[in-house]
């Protein structure tokens, strides 16, 4: 198994090559979409976290079909604004609630470097008790 700190620099040199059986390694989300937002590959973390298959969901925009709960100027905006220039490299937190129990993630949004595709990275929030 690949090893790979949920870091904005780590991941944007990994991300930029890796395979379908290393994305799907990964111990947190992953989600590769394109300009438009169509989800490309979704990992097996992904699937976990959310309780949707990749069979279900690629092929399908992420912003308006899968997690409508991201359409807002903190993620879809901001997600549309670094397409726009080119320059997405963006980390956060956020709280997924569509179709889900409210679940806290830290988010990482890169662009890939060897493609015109984009990375969402989705690490869940454990909180203590």
């Amino acid at each position: 198994m690949k090893r790979v700190r949920f870091e904005p620099d780590d991941l944007r040199n990994t991300m930029a090559n890796i395979s379908d059986e290393e994305v799907n390694e990964l111990v947190y989300g992953a989600v590769e979409l394109d300009s438009q937002g169509t989800i490309l590959r979704y990992n097996q973390a992904e699937s976990e976290l959310t309780g949707r298959k990749a069979e279900e969901v690629v092929g399908r925009n992420f912003f308006d079909d899968v997690a409508p709960c991201t359409r807002s100027e903190e993620f879809s905006g901001r997600f549309f604004e670094g397409v726009k220039t080119g320059e997405l490299n963006a980390a956060f937190t956020y709280v997924f609630d569509h179709q889900m129990a409210p679940t806290k993630v830290r988010i990482i949004m890169i662009k890939s470097v060897a493609s015109d595709t984009y990375w969402l990275l989705i690490k869940r929030i454990l909180l203590k008790d």
